[in-house]
């Protein structure tokens, strides 16, 4: 409801101009809070805790936490939904939300309305550090799986979701760029929320085209890796301040860590999220790459605790001159995608790839890789319901999304020597 986003947003507000220290404290009486709730009220988190003879009990302080296992994308999305969920969790009123997938591993969560209206606090409260006002418009270019889960319900009140849709839009990641320059020209948002790979093309398209109206007053990048030249780039193209973020759904979208004005660095939302940045399973200190494990801090239908992100990152030593003591990320080696380019000249979204074959089962991990223009390879992993099906259904789909002109092979491999601290892409094209 709209009093509890005004309350929790006047707590931000606050939180947010803290001494380190407090936000500390906030810090540890929350993940006294999540432990003890998860332990009780979640099946997996009883029994993962106590197969590995843990308590939360055993929390006192924020060094204690690493004494806790580590969840994987792997494990979440092995154990059932209905395991992840606390008891007595009225499912009928809560949002269904599944990750992009950019890992190509999928892990679905839960939305209820307190955690929304939390999440919905926070973005106001990085959005007015940018200038937002209520009457301004805001179009997020969002990427929309094929096989989708419906919802169980939705996690807004009625007179919020009345406000927000006169004022936000969300506009479907496709493939007919055409129709997304269309949209966002006729309406002209003071805000665009995009991946910077989208946005690029779309830069791209609309100066072909000849098109110069869209300019909206700032760009947040979300979920890839923005950098310099792509921000420089954006922002001549559309005459736009950009603004980096860091966010992920299982844990807070948008909202882990997020660029002020000042763009320093991006501020750790310390208030909403507390992260961990890993190596050997000790925190590195500013200046050294890290392993980024991720907890929750408002999220209590299905609670996300040590969760890793799979991203790597390089805290910063510098403090920020806008007077804010939330520690900064320098550089984050995160997701990067490809689009695939067709002989038509259409541009494929690397999130339409990657959902279109996520959701098959009998996938551990796969990577699409456009060798030719006419020439796609994708490599597989089988995972633990792998059958001769899974390869029918890969071969399928992606005819059916690329075309039947496009020469699909599929390689089985072992498994990916992905090594951590270097960008992995998913959805890779080799042609210029």
């Amino acid at each position: 409801m709209i009093i509890r986003v005004f309350w929790n947003f006047l707590q931000l507000q606050r939180n947010q101009w803290l001494p380190k220290e407090a936000l500390e404290k906030i810090q540890i009486e929350k993940l006294k809070t999540i432990l003890t709730f998860a332990y009780n009220k979640v099946p997996f988190f009883r029994r993962f805790y106590n197969q590995y003879g843990f308590h939360p009990s055993k929390f006192r302080t924020l060094d204690d936490i690493r004494k806790f296992p580590i969840i994987t994308k792997e494990l979440a999305r092995d154990v059932p939904l209905e395991e992840r969920t606390a008891t007595g969790a009225d499912i009928s009123r809560c949002a269904l939300k599944t990750t992009s997938g950019s890992t190509g591993i999928p892990v679905t969560i839960l939305e209820d309305k307190r955690s929304q209206d939390y999440a919905d606090a926070y973005f106001l409260r990085r959005f007015l550090e940018y200038g937002f006002k209520p009457w301004m418009k805001t179009i997020r270019l969002i990427n929309e799986p094929i096989n989708k889960p419906k919802s169980t319900g939705d996690a807004r009140s009625e007179l919020l979701k009345k406000f927000l849709r006169n004022r936000f839009k969300g506009l479907v990641i496709s493939e007919n760029i055409k129709n997304s320059i269309k949209v966002i020209k006729e309406d002209q948002p003071d805000f665009i929320v995009s991946a910077p790979s989208y946005l690029n093309v779309i830069a791209k398209e609309a100066n072909e085209l000849g098109i110069s109206s869209i300019r909206p007053k700032v760009i947040v990048s979300c979920s890839e890796i923005l950098n310099e030249a792509n921000r420089d780039f954006l922002s001549s193209s559309f005459n736009s301040q950009v603004y980096d973020g860091y966010g992920c759904i299982e844990i807070a979208p948008l909202g882990m860590a997020w660029e002020c004005r000042e763009r320093l660095g991006l501020h750790v939302n310390m208030d909403v999220v507390f992260l961990e940045f890993l190596k050997d399973g000790e925190q590195v200190s500013p200046g050294e790459k890290g392993e980024v494990v991720a907890t929750s801090l408002f999220r209590f239908v299905t609670p996300m605790i040590r969760y890793r992100v799979g991203d790597i990152v390089t805290l910063s030593d510098e403090e920020c001159t806008c007077g804010r003591e939330m520690p900064l990320i320098k550089n984050i080696e995160g997701k990067t995608v490809d689009f695939i380019k067709m002989s038509d000249g259409r541009m494929i979204s690397p999130y339409a790839v990657i959902n279109s074959i996520q959701h098959i089962k009998g996938i551990a991990q796969f990577q699409v890789v456009q060798k030719k223009l006419k020439k796609i390879v994708i490599n597989i992993e089988k995972g633990k319901k792998f059958t001769r099906n899974t390869l029918a259904q890969i071969k399928s789909v992606c005819t059916e999304l690329f075309g039947y002109d496009m020469e699909i092979g599929i390689n089985l491999v072992e498994d990916f020597p992905i090594k951590r601290g270097k960008k992995f892409r998913l959805v890779q094209s080799l042609i210029q």
